[in-house]
């Protein structure tokens, strides 16, 4: 595996079973958008042998630590199709050793790659969850709803403007973004700050939706997403846990998602 010096929610040196778990769950979030569902989660003293479901098919991934490897560990443990991504860098490796494999790409775009530099390993203070988690879920419920490229684009950058002391502090990291992800990025801003959980509404057309449908799949990537974790680490907890649940309802009324997709995409996440 790589190594890399940056923060990162990825440990590519793990000497712990708890640390390459770590590892594994955080892949599983990026391997959503490509439809891997992480099933089970197998620890030994080596390390981990995870299984994700595809379809009607089973991948393997493997994690040995750091003090297991270079003794023919991963090779007495392969038991189905392994999967993993051009970043663990083993493609040579599997394909010397003959050993049947699926390859996915993770990061498919600059915009991805600046959102993750700017995240790196921070958590959200209340739920301990990885900041990364609302992009990687994200970006599954855009390809859900066949959101276009721009808007995925735009969907990952969004933190960085999205109030005003961030746009203040990131809005230079936009100056080479394409056009027109930077116009659904702004009005994605617009719209979303218009209606936040403290303003009180009378009806829900008094929430304002974009002319833009790649701005409206970005409310609907983020607002399935939020509540998915509203319900998960917040709901009945939370001191305005009545109030931000009727936001999210309002806002997923308004962008006309019913239950049961949200409920879909929601227990898919988890």
């Amino acid at each position: 595996m790589k190594t890399n010096n940056k923060p990162s929610r990825f440990n590519y040196d793990a000497a712990t079973v708890e640390e390459a778990k770590e590892y594994i769950l955080c892949r599983a979030k990026q391997l959503l958008r490509h439809y891997y569902r992480l099933n089970s989660i197998r620890e030994y003293e080596w390390g981990i042998s995870a299984y994700f479901i595809k379809g009607n098919k089973t991948f393997q991934s493997i994690y040995i630590t750091e003090p297991f490897r270079g003794k023919g560990v991963f090779t007495q443990n392969i038991t189905h199709t392994i999967l993993t991504s051009d970043e663990c860098d083993i493609e040579s490796y599997l394909i010397k050793k003959n050993i049947d494999y699926q390859i996915e790409k993770l990061r498919m775009f600059r915009e991805y790659q600046l959102i993750e530099d700017y995240y790196a390993d921070q958590k959200a203070q209340r739920s301990g969850v990885y900041l990364m988690n609302h992009i990687d879920e994200g970006l599954y419920i855009m390809n859900k709803i066949n959101a276009s490229e721009t808007a995925k684009k735009a969907y990952c950058l969004h933190p960085l403007i999205q109030s005003d002391e961030a746009l203040s502090e990131n809005y230079a990291l936009l100056s080479d973004i394409d056009v027109q992800v930077v116009i659904a990025l702004t009005e994605y801003r617009s719209v979303a700050n218009e209606y936040l959980s403290k303003r009180q509404i009378e009806r829900i057309d008094d929430i304002r939706l974009s002319p833009l449908k790649e701005v409206n799949d970005m409310l609907i990537a983020d607002k399935i997403q939020n509540k998915k974790d509203f319900e998960l680490y917040h709901k009945g907890i939370h001191p305005r846990s009545a109030e931000l649940d009727l936001y999210f309802n309002n806002w997923l009324r308004r962008l006309n998602v019913n239950d049961d997709f949200y409920r879909e995409c929601a227990d898919y996440m988890e």
